[in-house]
């Protein structure tokens, strides 16, 4: 995968207004073992276990400031300390907004 051309496609669609711009950095999915979760992780109703799958199957991730990465599979996406390996935030597909959906079929044709 192209990460420079996904990156530069990213940027035209945060300066359209369509993602938003604290998505970080797209990079190679570098998998982890979820140590713990927060409170906050399990406010989407996704488990422990649907997280470590999402990161397990992730295309890409994004590198996020304090210290945080976004893994996004085409079925969910967790995001995780880098600390620490928690988890902080989980989303099934059925959670998407527009700008998630976009960047998937975005580096689908990259």
């Amino acid at each position: 995968m192209e990460f420079g051309k996904i990156n530069e496609i990213i940027k035209n669609l945060q300066a359209q207004g369509l993602v938003n711009p604290n998505i970080g950095m797209a990079v190679e999915a570098v998998p982890i073992k979820i140590e713990s979760m927060n409170v906050h992780a399990t406010a989407h109703g996704v488990t422990l276990e649907e997280a470590q799958k999402y990161i397990d199957t992730a295309k890409i991730m994004f590198e996020q400031k304090n210290h945080r990465n976004m893994f996004l599979s085409y079925d969910g996406s967790a995001t995780v300390l880098v600390e620490n390996n928690r988890l902080i935030s989980a989303y099934s597909r059925k959670d998407f907004d527009r700008s998630i959906l976009m960047i998937l079929e975005e580096i689908t044709n990259v």
